[in-house]
């Protein structure tokens, strides 16, 4: 057999088989299905949802500060006992201390919490001091003052403080009159004794002084008339016992 035979023959044999192969997939009817790309939308890609922040706890609410009626002694020189009012919704009530060599501050704060029917009832919070408090103010309320003298403790006067000048002619005891008087400027004292005074009110700038004459109260002056003049005569209108003494020889006011 010529050389050249073989390989054609071999040829047409591999093409016979894949025919016969192709003819037995369409007799089985076997699926065919071709691997294809998959489907994009053009202009689009995939996105990640966003994860939202975590969501903060609610802040509690804000501190009050409960009033303080009255400050009791406690049981030694380093403590008192803070008598306050405060609401039945009220939670965390605690003290606060501050305290310096000459001073304490204390105070009572709490929280609310909701409640349609939130009363009122009194209550006892005791302090404690690191030092004695001996005869430092305690001051209250932001600026109630109180001391502890003989005789247990007692609310002073902010112009005089807790100890109080024998001299009622003090500048204390005039700053507290003419706090009381609603003075914008400093007046002028014209006579004082333990017991009467008589004293020039700057009431408004631009304004003529006005006289006032005063009586002692045992806890601070009283007025009891005034004048426009000088000498008693308006004075003695109103108050006889005034002395004469401590005005006949004054000037009018000016």
């Amino acid at each position: 057999m010529p050389r050249f035979v073989k390989p054609v023959l071999w040829t047409i044999g591999v093409l016979a088989a894949g025919g016969l192969a192709f003819w037995l997939l369409l007799a089985l009817n076997i699926p065919y299905q071709s691997t294809a790309a998959p489907e994009t939308t053009p202009g689009t890609t995939s996105a990640t949802t966003p994860v939202p922040p975590p969501v903060p706890p609610p802040a509690p609410p804000a501190e009050r500060t409960a009033w303080i009626a009255d400050v009791r002694p406690g049981p030694d020189d380093h403590s008192a006992v803070l008598h306050v009012t405060l609401p039945t919704c009220a939670e965390g009530a605690h003290t606060q201390v501050t305290e310096t060599g000459t001073r304490i501050d204390a105070g009572v704060l709490f929280r609310v919490r909701p409640d349609p029917d939130c009363q009122e009832f009194p209550a006892d919070f005791p302090i404690r001091t690191a030092a004695p408090i001996g005869k430092r103010m305690v001051v209250v309320n932001s600026t109630e003052s109180w001391g502890l003298r003989s005789g247990g403790w007692k609310k002073c006067d902010w112009a005089v403080n807790c100890d109080p000048p024998p001299d009622h002619c003090d500048p204390a005891w005039i700053g507290q009159l003419e706090f009381s008087a609603e003075a914008e400027f400093p007046g002028t004292t014209r006579a004082c004794d333990q017991n009467w005074l008589i004293h020039d009110l700057q009431r408004h700038s631009g304004q003529r002084p006005t006289r006032v004459a005063y009586r002692w109260a045992g806890n601070g002056w009283s007025s009891v008339g005034g004048a426009t003049g000088g000498g008693c005569a308006e004075i003695l209108s109103t108050e006889p016992k005034f002395p004469t003494a401590l005005c006949k020889d004054l000037a009018p006011p000016g």
